[in-house]
């Protein structure tokens, strides 16, 4: 009986097991199905443009070259803004050192969490220097930061007159975020569901994104010359 009791055992354990690595590779393949498809005509414009790996539903990566500069993007569901449509976000970063010896992150209308960034925790508010959005917000992780405001500013009218939401400038890289599309309305409204459809993310709104990025870092490194 107690042999009976021990092979039982083996076998839910065993059955367990397999179901949870069937349900672990259906997620990945589900995760690497709709990341190609989002980023299909993105990744025509990479070199050794590929798929990464990730673990969450509702965040989808592909890492390539664009102009000799190696960049990572990402699309990440946003669920959590309140009285809002779900956003679907476009994060484009360029993860190289920069002349920089402090966090400025630039966030437009930030009315509730940023969940794709670390906005929220940065202790100190920087005035906006002349011409920037006024309904931009600008933090940094060092009380006495200087924004090099004429860096950024030809860059602006992609957070004055398009989707730009954040400007993320680093020691460790640089970071545009924009919003890419919105949930669908109805099926929001009716099951509380992020549904994007068939969105496909727009290769040329990546693309004025990476040229910002490359701008911006040539930009800070003629500066700091």
């Amino acid at each position: 009986m107690q042999q009976l009791q021990i092979i039982a055992g083996l076998l839910v354990a065993a059955t367990l097991g397999y179901l949870f690595y069937r349900h672990t590779v259906r997620k990945a393949e589900t995760i690497a199905t709709t990341a190609q498809r989002l980023f299909g005509d993105v990744m025509s414009m990479l070199t050794d443009g590929r798929i990464m790996p990730s673990e969450t539903m509702g965040v989808w990566k592909v890492q390539g070259t664009y102009h000799d500069h190696v960049f990572q993007l990402q699309a990440i569901a946003d669920t959590l803004a309140v009285r809002k449509l779900p956003s679907l976000w476009l994060m484009v970063t360029l993860p190289m050192p920069q002349p920089v010896f402090v966090t400025i992150d630039m966030v437009m209308r930030p009315t509730g969490p940023t969940t794709f960034s670390k906005f929220d925790f940065l202790s100190h508010t920087v005035k906006l220097p002349d011409g920037f959005p006024e309904d931009a917000v600008i933090r940094s992780d060092h009380v006495s930061t200087v924004i090099p405001s004429e860096i950024i500013r030809p860059h602006l009218k992609l957070f004055q007159k398009l989707r730009g939401k954040e400007l993320l400038i680093s020691p460790k890289g640089l970071r545009i975020v924009v919003q890419a599309a919105e949930a669908d309305r109805a099926r929001y409204g009716v099951y509380r569901e992020a549904n994007f459809g068939d969105m496909v993310i727009d290769a040329e709104l990546a693309r004025r994104c990476m040229d910002t990025l490359i701008a911006l870092q040539q930009g800070l490194n003629v500066d700091d010359e």
